[in-house]
């Protein structure tokens, strides 16, 4: 798709945070993440190839789809420019506009600061989606003239004329029914095979495994057990008490690894998130476009200060699992009535889980905006072609990859990136994308499938006797607070509890406070219904932008 002509480019890119220059043959290559098939000279050569064979968009689209790995990269060759994202967005890039000329970079605040923009070239409606979910919609940002490439995306600026091109599209409604059996073996395959490439990508260094009582983080540590991974650290942290830490503790024992514990204590993780450290790691990562995920840079932070892991490991973590095997669509299965067209589809469901993190923006016109862009961020092809009576579970699944997945739930390998960790991520690998896009949706729900696979394979011995997310409050003091409150509520509605719950008891119940990023008072007093964490940074996102 064309975009526009512009005179020229301008590249400016921030060369930190895993991101690296390369040349060869006048071809300039910024280059950050990691491929599995060949290092980034072998890519820096095929690019020459390809330069020399006139460069033609299709070519350049299918060496991009081929690329075994999670990246982002940025080329130069005369007046000739490519930049692309990998199928999942896992590293952010950005553009913009200024004059006739066309400007590409890795920290959108830099095209903030060259295009000179301020409070009045602010786009209204990007504000209220990330105040509704803690991310823009599409390609947006928070300034009208700064946007971002996508999942699967790749901008080519030749001979004058700006291409944004899509070579991948995550795609569910391409399901097609074969065997249980079939699929246990297809599934167990890929898991074996990405745990051999990262254990021989890792090769001496130190596999990092934040272990949880879940089931994702479980796979990721006992996958590489079975493939002989031997520097493996899991580490788990949360409040004295915390329901997953013995779990962690357990699951480490049983396979052999070491394993760290990391206590998050109240007053420390709020003097953490008020420190210059925390403010950097905010400003280092600003896009815009989401909220900053802080679910382990406390955390991270003390894992390195402490010297507790090695200063060139591998972080692993279990994002997404989740949602890739189908923990996301129960909700789209009680849609009541079946759809036949797009406009046909119940959204109410989807914007309750994704878009109410404060209630008070939840409204007919709030709501209708946000579906109405929501629908634009569907391929064309999938609205005309797609049986929706069928699939359209698979739209929501789709949009949540490309929005809440690929920005803020992904956005926690920042955190990894800030202290210097190299990361990867199985759950998003080329073959657990195929493979969970083909399945089916009844083997989707409630994580059927992929749930009967992991204890079927039983790896490590960790997956029968270690129970998962047995989520009772401790120490007893507090559940037995808990439990007479909530008798005391009785009168009052549920309701009336939940936001009582919220209020004056999640602060100090949550398993690692991340509610901390906060006052209590501003908790406490809070009338306009925060849902969580995020509720908090976006509104911190919001405000920071407008000063």
């Amino acid at each position: 798709m064309i975009i526009d002509k512009y005179s020229d480019s301008s590249i400016i890119i921030r060369e930190k945070y895993g991101w690296k220059k390369y040349c060869i043959n006048n071809i300039k290559l910024w280059f950050c993440g990691y491929l599995y098939d060949h290092n980034v000279e072998d890519f820096l050569e095929k690019i020459d190839e390809v330069i020399n064979n006139k460069c033609k968009n299709n070519v350049i689209l299918n060496l991009v789809n081929n690329l075994n790995g999670h990246f982002a990269f940025v080329i130069e060759y005369n007046s000739l420019v490519i930049a692309s994202v990998d199928k999942i967005c896992s590293i952010p890039l950005f553009f913009c506009s200024k004059d006739d000329g066309i400007l590409i970079s890795n920290y959108a605040p830099f095209l903030k600061e060259k295009c000179e923009l301020g409070s009045d070239d602010l786009d209204s409606g990007a504000e209220l989606e990330i105040a509704m979910s803690g991310h823009t919609i599409g390609n947006k940002t928070l300034y009208n003239s700064i946007k971002r490439l996508e999942s699967g995306e790749c901008l080519i600026f030749n001979q004058g004329l700006l291409y944004i091109e899509s070579y991948y599209h995550y795609s569910p409604w391409k399901a097609f029914v074969r065997d249980k059996s079939q699929l246990h073996r297809e599934f167990t395959d890929i898991c074996l095979n990405i745990f051999k490439q990262i254990r021989d990508s890792a090769g001496d260094r130190q596999i990092v495994v934040p272990l949880s009582a879940g089931n994702d983080s479980r796979l990721i540590a006992s996958g590489l057990k079975e493939v002989g991974a031997k520097n493996v650290v899991c580490f788990s942290y949360g409040r004295k008490g915390n329901f997953e830490t013995p779990i962690s503790k357990s699951i480490a024992s049983k396979l052999g690894f070491k394993w760290v514990y990391i206590q998050d204590r109240l007053k420390d993780k709020r003097c953490f998130f008020q420190s210059e450290i925390y403010y950097k790691y905010i400003d280092a990562f600003e896009s815009f476009s989401y909220t900053h995920n802080v679910q382990e840079v406390y955390e991270v932070f003390l894992l390195q200060k402490n010297k507790l892991v090695d200063d060139d490991a591998i972080i692993i973590n279990g994002n997404s699992g989740d949602f890739i095997s189908g923990g996301h669509i129960r909700s789209i299965s009680e849609i009541h009535s079946t759809p036949h067209t797009i406009d046909e589809i119940d959204w109410n469901k989807f914007l309750d889980k994704h878009y109410s993190l404060w209630d008070d923006l939840r409204g007919p016109g709030n709501d209708e905006y946000i579906v109405s862009k929501l629908k634009k961020t569907l391929p064309k092809y999938i609205k005309k072609s797609v049986c929706f009576e069928k699939y359209h579970y698979a739209m929501m699944e789709y949009i949540e990859c490309i929005g809440r997945q690929s920005k803020i739930v992904i956005g926690q390998q920042r955190t990894y990136e800030y202290f210097g960790y190299e990361w990867r991520l199985p759950f998003w690998s080329d073959e657990m994308l195929n493979f969970w896009e083909s399945i089916p949706y009844e083997y989707k729900i409630d994580q059927c499938l992929y749930l009967e696979i992991l204890r079927k394979n039983n790896w490590g011995n960790v997956w029968i006797d270690i129970e998962v997310n047995n989520k009772t409050i401790y120490p007893v003091t507090l559940r037995w607070l808990r439990a007479l409150l909530k008798a005391l509520f009785i009168p009052f509605g549920r309701s009336n509890w939940h936001r009582f719950e919220k209020n004056v008891l999640e602060y100090f119940l949550h398993s690692s406070y991340p509610l901390t990023v906060v006052s209590y008072l501003s908790i406490l007093f809070d009338r306009r219904g925060h849902r969580g964490t995020n509720s908090w940074l976006s509104h911190q996102m919001i405000q920071s932008i407008k000063k």
